[in-house]
């Protein structure tokens, strides 16, 4: 009796297809699920948008004392 595999798919935030679970990143920011499609290079990294991807570089910006 043969094994029938079955691949799972899920769904790109950013442009909405479905896709094999393979081939789904989670964003290190976000955590938003994107597709290879879909993904943004920088920093030696992949990101789900550039928004991710310069809050990466430049984080949340200066802390000031309204802040604590």
């Amino acid at each position: 009796m043969a094994q029938t595999e079955t691949i799972r798919g899920g769904r790109c935030s950013r442009c909405d297809e479905i896709v094999p679970d393979l081939e789904l990143q989670t964003c290190s920011i976000c955590r938003s699920l994107f597709c290879r499609t879909c993904a943004v290079e920088g920093y030696g990294r992949f990101f789900c948008s550039d928004v991710c991807r310069g809050f990466f570089f430049h984080g949340d910006g200066d802390e000031t004392e309204e802040d604590f």
